[in-house]
């Protein structure tokens, strides 16, 4: 195959196509699995799915999951480590924390319990044991939950792959379809050549990105959720979360913590302080977007505004 012909190749849009599409499965295929061997276990990231963990985990949290040497799982009550663990018999995937840790014989036997469960679970072997929850992020669940199955976050994938794909055909336009475009845009820019479509851009982004802002704080929004026990799901906003943790009759107080894009709530109740676990901020996220946008449009709008003054200066000097 000569120079020429493979030129010729790369040129055609669909091949260009095909191309970005390989690379892209690459780089999602390369991430997912690396971030199973960074974080030891085949199940690095699950969606929750029953409320048998509430307040501390929500319906459609992301958990982040990370694995552990049975020995090193600390077992209270209260403090314990949240794990994810295959159900004997059915290997249902479980996410609750861990009362009680015991050897007997050469095997880790584990008693768990969800935050919101009246009783403890039946004991289990470690060779159960998938991991340890380390963070969550709010929301991100629920899309998986409507795929409820062992292979969801394929299917959602797949079809952002095709959407993806359908964006990316490359569906050409005629010459005179071209023409008719072009007239048509002439048409509307003498009818709105007065309005400034940048400026309502501009004013129309930081008016969602505001609302986003001020739901991550305050918003609370419940919804159908079909691959959820029970069918709903609720998203909630930082000190929404608060205070649906300080509704539980158990908890005497919650207490709201806050680190570099992460918060954490813990209860006071009765025997104690009962541990959350480290949550994402979309709160902190949408901040530094809007932040990074109107930082990004000022200097855009400054260096336009030095283009437009050097164009004055060298007009004076042609005219002087």
């Amino acid at each position: 195959m000569t120079v020429e012909t493979l030129k010729r190749l790369w040129k055609n849009d669909y091949i260009q196509t095909a191309i970005t599409i390989a690379l892209l499965l690459l780089i999602v295929f390369g991430l997912y699995y690396g971030v199973q061997a960074a974080l030891g276990t085949e199940y690095p990231a699950l969606a929750v799915a029953s409320g048998s963990m509430l307040p501390t985990l929500n319906i459609g949290d992301l958990i982040i999951v990370q694995k552990i040497d049975p020995s090193q799982i600390n077992a209270n009550r209260l403090t314990g480590d949240i794990l994810v663990y295959k159900k004997p018999l059915t290997n249902e995937l479980i996410v609750h924390r861990a009362v009680k840790i015991e050897l007997r014989g050469d095997v880790y036997w584990i008693t768990t319990r969800g935050d919101n469960n009246p009783g403890d679970d039946s004991s289990w072997p470690a060779t159960q044991l998938v991991g340890k929850v380390i963070a969550r992020i709010p929301y991100v669940g629920n899309l998986p939950l409507l795929f409820h199955s062992e292979t969801n976050m394929y299917i959602v994938f797949l079809v952002f792959l095709i959407i993806l794909i359908i964006l990316m055909l490359p569906f050409g336009s005629s010459d005179e379809e071209k023409t008719k475009e072009t007239e048509a845009v002439g048409e509307k820019k003498k009818l709105f050549m007065k309005i400034d479509w940048n400026l309502i851009v501009y004013i129309i982004t930081n008016v969602i990105i505001v609302c986003l802002l001020i739901f991550s704080l305050w918003g609370s929004l419940t919804f159908w959720q079909p691959g959820a026990t029970p069918n709903y799901a609720t998203i909630r906003g930082i000190y929404a979360d608060l205070q649906f943790h300080e509704s539980f009759s158990n908890v005497n107080t919650a207490y709201l913590s806050q680190g570099f894009l992460t918060y954490k709530i813990d209860c006071a109740v009765d025997g104690g302080t009962r541990l959350g676990v480290p949550t994402f901020s979309w709160f902190q996220l949408f901040l530094a977007i809007l932040i990074g946008f109107n930082v990004w449009k000022l200097y855009e709008f400054m260096k336009l505004r030095k283009s437009r003054k050097q164009a004055d200066n060298v007009e004076e000097k042609l005219y002087a």
